[in-house]
């Protein structure tokens, strides 16, 4: 299962990249670029999930984390171990190789607007070195002209670079023309599947490109795969075609997700789900008009085999999210047939990602996450994850990411708020996420986590630390108190509870009422000491 990004909603006439926000929590003197063996991710915005067998590879804080004991320890990887600039957008793991793309800000205004696709980073050793390939780019000058609606309806003409691709099959040979996409801006590799042969790439902007696998080990040249324009449903090796490939005309070469199952690759769009069986001569389009699945942006998309009965099946599970069209809805779209027909299994929710367990299948949506035994027939919803070992709580209402460990039997769930773990079936959780120990290392002896925060943001809790040492966890209990700067009493985090619990505040006073914005102090008393710090609330 490869996984793709959550925070990509982006239908603007030119292609406009929204740099995803970033949670991750850093003091000061923390060693931020060393790849290092951490009992905790490396952030708590969790973005691409990907697991081979028990091989957890996780971006969490805008790093790759590995873990294979079950989330017990990390290994934790970044651009100064060789991995190229910017951020993991996507991950595969294939034959013992780690494959990532990355994004990267291409913005100087002090909110980043655009992104820029970092190519592809590839470790043979574990993460232990690394080699790069860059973000495929068209070269050529060759100028055309594009009719496109401007002000109040008025066509307008724009001269874009254009290039040309051969399509060349045991049957034809076509030249087709395309939109060249000389830049790394908007260019962004959302998804990454490898087979023994080539490499695909789910490109925003590029389109779904591929490239042969040399006899030495090396990647070739990408070059577009010719998947059906608006107005055709497939595209056949045997036929000759007329059409330009164009990202700004056409919602079907804006690519999210890639995927090579057992039956070729599919690749899902903007513009629906395309799947090919001849290496990428041919592709079959379905949509919400010429298939029933319930939207046209796909994001994820990921191969189901289990057994039953003496019996291998296998299906074909995809995020159909409405697009453009109103007629479409948010949900879960699947097949038992190789696209021959679909079923639409989840509606409502606008689903990120999905995940296997044998016959059972987890989807990470938009309304938190949901779990279903009977093939999408009936679904158990959950909405709040809480830890088993201290009642800490996930406070993310979105959950981007999912990966299942089949072989230990566990189940991650990524979101803004850190990562979910259970090894028992969903039935309790454990809470992964990024922090320091206080009073360890020349941290703080307490400090909040994230500060300044934002209560009317996703992650809508501010988190206390402090140090604990030579504390009765069994008996000692804390108090926490906000107060304003006239030292009037804001709010009552915590009265005399365990000191083992975790404390969070949500912005509330003690009337209910969220504060405003402004610069708080905290007053932490726990076996029998005192701590105290300030926190900026700042909507």
């Amino acid at each position: 299962m490869r996984t793709i990004l959550f925070y990509l909603l982006f239908f603007l006439p030119q292609m406009v990249f929204s740099q995803k926000p970033v949670y991750s929590f850093k003091l000061a003197n923390e060693k931020s670029n060393l790849s290092e063996v951490s009992p905790r991710p490396s952030g708590n915005f969790i973005g691409v999930i990907t697991v081979h067998e028990d091989t957890v590879l996780v971006e969490a804080g805008g790093k790759l984390n590995i873990t294979t004991d079950g989330g017990a320890s990390w290994k934790i990887i970044s651009t100064s171990d060789g991995i190229y600039k910017g951020s993991i957008q996507a991950i595969d793991y294939f034959k013992s190789k780690i494959f990532v793309t990355t994004i990267f800000d291409t913005s100087l205004s002090v909110q980043p607007t655009y992104g820029g696709g970092g190519g592809i980073s590839i470790s043979k050793d574990f993460g232990q070195s690394w080699t790069h390939v860059t973000q495929p780019r068209d070269t050529s000058n060759t100028l055309g002209s594009i009719t496109r609606s401007g002000p109040g309806g008025q066509p307008q003409i724009f001269q874009l670079a254009k290039d040309f691709m051969i399509r060349q099959t045991p049957f034809v040979t076509d030249t087709i023309y395309m939109v060249a996409v000389k830049s790394n801006i908007d260019n962004v590799s959302f998804d990454v599947a490898v087979t023994d042969t080539s490499v695909w790439l789910a490109c925003f902007g590029g389109g779904l490109r591929f490239a042969k696998i040399n006899t030495d080990g090396s990647i070739g040249f990408f070059t577009q795969a010719p998947l059906p324009p608006t107005q055709l449903d497939e595209v056949r090796a045997d036929t000759s075609y007329s059409f330009d490939i164009d990202p700004i005309e056409h919602l079907n070469y804006r690519v999210f997700s890639v995927i090579a199952a057992r039956d070729g690759i599919w690749a899902g769009s903007a513009g629906g789900i395309n799947h090919s069986t001849d290496g990428g001569m041919s592709w079959k389009k379905y949509t919400a008009t010429n298939s029933g699945i319930s939207g046209n942006l796909v994001t994820a998309i990921g191969e189901q085999i289990y057994t039953e009965n003496g019996t291998t099946n296998r299906n074909i599970w995809a995020s159909t999210n409405r697009a453009l069209s109103e007629s479409e809805e948010h949900g879960l779209s699947v097949t038992s047939d190789s696209g021959a027909s679909w079923r639409v299994a989840l509606r409502g929710p606008f689903v990120y990602n999905v995940a296997f367990d044998g016959k059972i299948v987890y989807a990470a949506t938009s309304d938190g996450v949901y779990r279903s035994n009977d093939l999408g027939l009936t679904w158990e919803h959950f909405l709040t994850l809480i830890d088993k070992n201290n009642g800490d709580r996930n406070y993310a209402s979105e959950f981007p990411s999912v990966g299942i460990d089949t072989v230990q039997g566990i189940i991650y769930f990524g979101s803004v708020d850190g990562l979910a773990i259970s090894d028992d079936n969903g039935q309790t959780w454990t809470l992964a996420r990024a922090y320091k120990e206080a009073g360890k290392n020349s941290t703080p002896k307490s400090y909040t986590y994230p500060n300044p925060f934002s209560p009317g943001a996703e992650l809508n809790v501010v988190r206390f630390q402090f140090d604990q040492t030579g504390m009765n966890s069994a008996t000692d209990k804390a108090t926490i108190k906000v107060y304003d700067f006239a030292m009037d009493l804001v709010s009552t985090v915590a009265k005399n509870e365990p000191i083992t619990k975790a404390f969070a505040w949500n912005g509330l006073n003690n009337k209910g009422v969220r504060v405003a914005n402004g610069t708080y102090i905290y007053i932490i008393e726990a076996g029998g000491k005192k701590f105290w710090g300030k926190l900026t609330v700042r909507n």
